[in-house]
C-alpha cells in the first residue's frame, strides 16, 4: 500500500502495561462511558501531558492555531477549552485572554501580537509581557573568540 504524501496524524503502537494500571485504564473507561479502550488511553495520556503544560508551551499552541485560523472563537474551542490547566477564557472584540490554574496567563490580538503575565487573585493582570520574550543580545567579549578580530589591526 502507497504512503500518502501529507504526514500521518496516527501511528500504531504496542505497549505492555501492569494488570493493575489496565484494571484503573478500564475503570476510567467504564465511568466516562468511553467505547473503545484505546480512547480512554488516548484520553487519559493527553490529560497526563496537558498537566505538564507551561505557559510557554500553551502560547506556542496558541501560536500554532493562529497561524491556521485566526478566529478567537475556533482558536479557544480547539485549543483551550478542553485544556485541564485552563481556568478562564475572555474573548474580547480585538483580543483572547486566557488563565492556568497557576495564574499564568495569555493573550493573543487580532494582529497575532502575543503576551504573557500573571493574574492576581481577583483575576486581573497588571503587567504583561511580549511573549515569546525577545532574545537578550549576546555580551561581546573580547578573547579569542571575539566577533570583531577581523578589523583589528595586526600590530607588526
Amino acid at each position: 500500500m502507497a504512503q500518502s504524501p501529507e504526514k500521518a496524524t496516527t501511528e500504531r503502537r504496542i505497549h505492555v502495561l501492569p494488570v493493575e494500571l489496565l484494571d484503573r485504564v478500564r475503570s476510567y473507561q467504564t465511568d466516562n462511558g468511553i467505547a473503545s479502550e484505546v480512547e480512554a488511553v488516548r484520553r487519559l495520556l493527553s490529560e497526563a501531558l496537558q498537566a505538564r503544560d507551561t505557559i510557554d508551551d500553551l502560547m506556542k499552541q496558541v501560536r500554532a492555531q493562529f497561524k491556521k485560523d485566526r478566529d478567537f472563537r475556533t482558536l479557544a474551542r480547539d485549543v483551550l477549552s478542553s485544556h485541564i490547566l485552563v481556568k478562564k477564557i475572555e474573548i474580547g472584540d480585538n483580543e483572547l485572554q486566557f488563565t492556568m490554574r497557576s495564574d499564568d496567563a495569555g493573550k493573543v490580538s487580532r494582529r497575532g501580537d502575543m503576551q504573557t503575565g500573571t493574574a492576581s487573585d481577583d483575576g486581573w493582570v497588571q503587567s504583561w509581557r511580549d511573549w515569546p520574550p525577545p532574545e537578550e543580545k549576546a555580551r561581546k567579549s573580547r578573547g579569542w573568540d571575539s566577533t570583531d578580530r577581523d578589523s583589528e589591526e595586526i600590530p607588526f
